[in-house]
């Protein structure tokens, strides 16, 4: 080999060793960003003993579409069950001691005291405040469940703003690795940045996407509707100002096609806004149709009757009345937010100018002595408050539409509609859980294959040295050599 070739090749070594050395930098200056791929340098042998360095991505796209899909399922799940904890918490506290459930066996226990003793004034006060209580606690219930349905659509506002400006960002990431690729330049950091965008999108509501020439990506949503195809689709919504019983939310467009909840995949969905529109338009209002229907049943139950025989005037509400009185609602259909109104009639309530005899004697108005079961005011008189005892404990016929079916007495209704939320928020949790591991079991087989493992770049780092520090040798002694020469032409 002559010297001006050992020169060359030491040169093109020692500028393939440093562009390595940068690489491993760069790598290590990567090492803590989840979205950073590791760079892999390669030496490529060129003419005349020269070498130079090709760069590439050690991204796995197979592993980033499993942790889209995982990503997805997790937003939607944890987001079910944080609603679903927030159901269960309006009345878990003091071991859901104020439950509708609880209140109601509070009160057929007082009213079967008041029936041993229907004389004591006192132990009547006392049974017309546990109805106050449980009145109140069905208020509370439908109050809490309204502030989840409309906390849900703010943040569904939240979530397709956020949407849309993920894809805005996502179309000026991909237009750069489209025009990198066309013209040969490194798009490597635009692909990290349009895979950290793929991951954030995908937090949002389910997708896939699809690569093209030029590296260009098409993203759809689960449901089938394009998301971004050269340029961002819009993705619309109007808020709902206020919400209350039998509101209806509006939907979620994109590019004017609805993608409501029934699109999503999977048992809870896929994506944090299939999860907020679960939560919004059927969880909170299948446990709200059923505070309606333990409303429903009581003013039913309490309501004040013609003693006439045959009776010709209609039934009034009693003991509980709401907005509607003085009409009835109708037997075994929901009426929409009646457990938001319902109340005890102040005719019971002595603090108002009531009294809690009209319980054990009827006739809630006293201008018309036909619904009053008891006209002699007599002290001992129970059979009212024994028919009322029995109402609580007697099956009755729901709407189907609340979720519970069959013949049930309404104190076991009342259970029922507890437990069927807490065996909901059990499946949910323990999918949420199993998503979690899915989803952290994904990212960690990406940081594996493409991320960055500090030990083995700083062994590299070390070897590109050793490598550096041959080609400096190579170049002095060629330099000595050419010394030498020239000292022999001298």
């Amino acid at each position: 080999m002559s010297l001006s070739s050992a020169l060359l090749t030491a040169q093109s070594a020692l500028t393939t060793t440093s562009k390595q050395t940068a690489l491993v930098s760069r790598n290590l200056a990567g090492a803590n960003d989840p979205n950073f791929s590791r760079r892999i340098g390669s030496v490529v042998s060129g003419p005349n003993g020269s070498t130079y360095l090709s760069v590439s991505r050690s991204a796995d796209d197979a592993l980033l579409s499993k942790y889209i899909e995982t990503n997805s399922q997790f937003g939607s799940s944890s987001t079910l069950k944080s609603g679903l904890d927030r159901l269960s918490g309006i009345y878990s506290a003091n071991n859901a001691s104020g439950s509708p459930s609880a209140l109601l066996g509070d009160l057929r226990d007082s009213l079967q005291l008041y029936a041993s003793q229907p004389g004591n004034n006192s132990v009547g006060e006392a049974a017309v405040s546990k109805a106050v209580n449980l009145a109140n606690a069905l208020n509370k219930g439908t109050s809490e469940v309204q502030k989840l349905r409309q906390d849900a659509d703010n943040d569904i506002k939240d979530s397709v703003s956020n949407l849309n400006a993920l894809l805005a960002k996502f179309e000026t990431i991909n237009n750069r690795v489209v025009n990198g690729t066309r013209s040969g330049a490194d798009v490597s950091d635009f692909l990290d940045q349009r895979d950290g965008l793929l991951k954030e999108i995908s937090g949002e509501i389910g997708i896939t996407t699809m690569v093209r020439g030029d590296n260009d990506v098409v993203i759809f949503a689960e449901s089938g509707v394009t998301l971004f195809e050269g340029s961002p689709r819009k993705v619309s919504f109007t808020p709902t100002a206020a919400f209350a019983a039998g509101t209806t939310g509006n939907q979620v467009y994109v590019d004017g096609v609805p993608l409501s909840h029934g699109t999503f995949q999977q048992p809870y969905g896929t994506g944090r806004l299939s999860g907020l529109l679960q939560l919004r338009d059927q969880t909170a209002p299948a446990y709200q149709n059923q505070l309606d229907e333990i409303a429903r049943s009581l003013v039913g139950m309490f309501a004040e009757k013609d003693q006439k025989t045959p009776p010709t005037l209609p039934d009034v509400p009693g003991l509980f009345t709401y907005s509607g009185a003085p009409a009835m609602p109708a037997d075994g259909t929901i009426s929409p937010g009646i457990a938001g109104t319902i109340k005890v009639s102040s005719a019971y309530i002595q603090s108002q100018g009531g009294s809690p005899t009209l319980l054990r004697d009827g006739g809630t108005n006293p201008a018309n002595p036909d619904y009053v079961q008891n006209p002699s005011g007599s002290a001992g008189f129970s059979n009212r408050l024994q028919g009322l005892i029995g109402a609580i404990n007697a099956p009755r016929s729901y709407d189907a539409n609340a979720g519970i079916t069959g013949q049930k007495s309404l104190v076991d209704y009342s259970a029922a509609s507890i437990s069927s939320l807490e065996t909901k928020r059990k499946s949910v949790t323990e999918t949420n859980t199993y998503n979690g591991v899915l989803a952290s079991r994904a990212e960690d087989a990406i940081s594996n294959a493409s991320g960055v493992n500090i030990d083995v770049e700083m062994q590299s780092m070390l070897q590109l040295e050793h490598s550096y520090q041959a080609s400096a040798r190579i170049l002095s002694a060629v330099d000595a050599m050419l010394n030498e020469l020239m000292n022999a032409v001298k």
